[in-house]
């Protein structure tokens, strides 16, 4: 499933990180077109059902001019699991951060534990 595996992360990377209002997810990729991520919790529509399409807004990311894709998320305690979906038809697990749980027999996706 993830581009990188548990590889080296791509330099300059952080993600995710805590801050005072959330985390901060970051996914590297200069020629993607939509980056969204998909996780866990409440707010994110996708893993509750809904269909991913180009208009979706919930959990789309957006590029800066290095191609780093940023999204803040208000996320309390507790343990989320996510992927990035990149272009609507890749998705990949976060290749800054290690911890992977698995999901069904053919994959990963990143896990998070916020304290």
């Amino acid at each position: 499933m993830g581009a990188w595996g548990c590889g080296t992360p791509p330099a300059g990377v952080v993600s995710p990180e805590l801050t005072d209002t959330g985390v901060t997810f970051r996914y590297r990729d200069s020629v993607a077109q939509v980056v969204q991520l998909s996780g866990s919790w409440q707010s994110n529509f996708h893993l509750r059902g809904q269909e991913w399409s180009s208009n979706t807004r919930v959990g789309r990311m957006q590029r800066d001019k290095q191609g780093v894709w940023e999204l803040q998320v208000p996320l309390g305690p507790g343990r989320y699991e996510y992927v990035f979906l990149v272009d609507g038809r890749f998705w990949r697990v976060d290749p800054s951060n290690p911890q992977r749980s698995p999901d069904g027999p053919d994959g990963w996706v990143s896990l998070l534990v916020v304290p």
